[in-house]
């Protein structure tokens, strides 16, 4: 049998000194320090950087906001304007229609003036004497009461007054049946005319509710030598017959 030879061997490391290892982990932690501040360097650069890119971006929209705050005061204060110009615009267009509507009645009633009195002084058949110029009926808030008025004129000749009773004859249906009405009834006091130029007689009569009326007559019977009846027809209902 044979037996293996065992070698001892003999490692030999260096040996360091203690300032040698000192200096050693004095390098590396420079280095490390370095590496260190060189990375908070950074950090603070690009934190710096993007604290000012926002500042600036505040900064822009800070100076929308407040040219968009300036533009909506602007808007209020035109449309306030506008809506002051219109208010001024709608009253004068209110005083302006006023004035106009009041001077279209004046006009109408000037007119009604100068037919009525030219009626009286020159009408246009030229037929002198007796004439029934107009009858207005109105309603009231009772419905079988009405209110009327009548003028009757004299034309051309004013030489002598004219001197009769009024009425007139209100046709209609009652029940189905026709009928006329008059007013004011025989037995009771007539409407007298005693004019030389016109005269307005006005009053009220009423009618049944079951009364249909369709037309109104209005006759005038003059007295004297001359006398004679005039009559005029007006269609019913009108408020201004």
């Amino acid at each position: 049998m044979f037996k293996r030879n065992r070698t001892s061997e003999l490692i030999v490391k260096p040996a360091y000194s203690p300032r040698t290892k000192f200096m050693v982990i004095g390098v590396i932690a420079t280095i490390i320090a370095a590496g260190g501040w060189g990375i908070y360097t950074y950090g603070l650069t690009t934190a710096g950087f993007e604290v000012l890119s926002a500042s600036r971006k505040a900064g822009d929209l800070q100076r929308s906001i407040n040219k968009l705050v300036d533009e909506n005061q602007e808007l209020r204060e035109s449309l306030v304007r506008a809506q002051r110009s219109l208010q001024m615009d709608q009253v004068a267009y209110e005083e302006l229609n006023g004035s106009l509507q009041k001077s279209a009645r004046e006009i109408v009633k000037l007119k009604e003036e100068i037919s009525f009195y030219r009626a009286i002084l020159s009408p246009n058949n030229k037929v002198a004497g007796l004439h029934i110029q107009s009858m207005h009926v109105e309603p009231t808030t009772d419905p079988s009461l009405f209110r009327y008025k009548l003028v009757v004129i004299q034309a051309l000749k004013h030489d002598r007054n004219i001197y009769g009773t009024a009425y007139f004859e209100i046709s209609g249906l009652q029940g189905g049946q026709q009928k006329v009405l008059r007013f004011p009834e025989p037995n009771k006091r007539q409407m007298t005319v005693n004019f030389k130029y016109f005269q307005d007689v006005e009053g009220e009569f009423k009618v049944p509710l079951n009364f249909s009326p369709n037309k109104l007559t209005v006759k005038v019977v003059t007295r004297g030598k001359d006398a004679k009846t005039v009559e005029k027809d007006y269609p019913w209902p009108q408020r201004q017959i």
